[in-house]
């Protein structure tokens, strides 16, 4: 068993005995919360935390206590947010660097968005005349493939092919249209948080 010392003895010893003779004496509580000394440290009944003493009874080393499960799964959960948040926090002090450096004036921020709604707007317009050439292609050739239905003759497939051929080119420019519009929307939205943030970025540099 590990020897156990109570604490008069223990600084009696501490001071009586020569330097070279003194042994490490250790300061302890433990899980129940009871202080006692000891000449070792064991970290099981040190669980409550302690400290090293030197020989004029002071400390010269401590040791926590020992942590839950609970407590332990509660410490990374805290550490894991705040990584998060500082991880955000610095992409957020980037993302303002950017846009700061980006637009010298608010007029240049707004004319860097409609440009961009007109590149949008461009691609929806190209989209819908490529659509109805599309449409009166599909038409032209329903047509024809109808002339042989009524002729009671198979619909030549070059005919059926170039059908196939053009209602997925009639979808594919539909689709360009449905994306374009929601990029619109999209842009739209992000457009109004940058201006939000770039006024708000200024105001704190009028502030300083």
């Amino acid at each position: 068993m590990k020897r156990v010392l109570p604490a008069l003895a223990v600084l009696a010893l501490c001071v009586a005995a020569p330097v070279h003779a003194q042994k490490k004496i250790y300061k302890c509580t433990n899980e129940k919360g009871e202080t006692y000394f000891a000449n070792t440290y064991d970290p099981v009944r040190c669980a409550g935390g302690g400290s090293q003493l030197n020989a004029q009874g002071v400390a010269v080393r401590n040791f926590d206590r020992i942590k839950s499960a609970e407590e332990l799964a509660a410490e990374k959960v805290a550490a894991d947010e705040k990584a998060e948040a500082d991880r955000i926090a610095a992409e957020q002090k980037a993302a303002d660097q950017v846009l700061l450096m980006s637009y010298a004036s608010e007029d240049d921020l707004t004319r860097a968005h409609q440009q961009e709604l007109q590149m949008i707007d461009t691609t929806v317009a190209t989209a819908k005349l490529q659509l109805e050439n599309q449409q009166r292609t599909l038409a032209d050739l329903l047509a024809v493939a109808a002339e042989s239905e009524r002729a009671k003759t198979p619909v030549p497939e070059k005919i059926a092919k170039s059908i196939g051929t053009a209602r997925s080119q009639i979808e594919e420019q539909n689709a360009v249209m449905v994306r374009k519009d929601a990029e619109r929307l999209v842009s739209i939205k992000e457009h109004k948080e940058k201006l939000a943030r770039y006024r708000d970025l200024l105001a704190r540099q009028a502030a300083h």
